[in-house]
């Protein structure tokens, strides 16, 4: 599927603008830095919003050889609509159930589902998964003290952190 330029720039200049805002809402640098939590994330927004622009242009330029849409062949593909499908599914499935069901069981469910989906082996999916899940785990909460959601494993929160 090829979207035209005039449709994908203003949409890439709009997550721009929102990186802006969101980084604009970091809080403020300490000791007079001028480095807060937000600057790295403004330059990528600018950059974004930049892209966007330039996109758009050329997609005006382009606007009487390129039609807004073509669809690909695979929009007919019943197994590329499923892999779209699982996709989406498991990014919305994250997004519902993180907090509940926690980091670890979450993250276990979507990586295992997207492996079974495209590698269609079970046992494989099953070890990758579970392997994935923990050493993302590990390098987010316990090293990099990013705090990711426990859920149901909330109990069981000292025995499984490795600090």
């Amino acid at each position: 599927m090829k979207v035209s330029d005039i449709i994908m720039g203003p949409i890439i200049a709009g997550i721009g603008i929102l990186a802006i805002v969101a980084a604009s809402m970091q809080p403020k640098p300490f000791f007079g830095t001028g480095y807060g939590g937000g600057f790295f994330p403004s330059i990528i927004g600018y950059a974004l919003v930049l892209a966007g622009g330039l996109l758009l242009v050329n997609g005006w330029r382009q606007r009487d050889v390129q039609p807004l849409v073509v669809m690909g062949s695979w929009v007919r593909s019943p197994t590329h609509m499923a892999n779209a499908a699982v996709v989406l599914g498991v990014l919305v499935f994250y997004i519902l159930f993180s907090n509940f069901l926690g980091f670890v069981i979450a993250g276990f469910v979507v990586v295992f589902a997207t492996l079974l989906q495209f590698t269609r082996s079970p046992v494989r999916s099953l070890i990758l998964a579970g392997v994935t899940t923990l050493v993302v785990k590990f390098a987010f909460q316990d090293m990099l003290l990013v705090p990711l959601p426990w859920g149901l494993l909330e109990p069981y929160a000292g025995v499984l952190s490795w600090r």
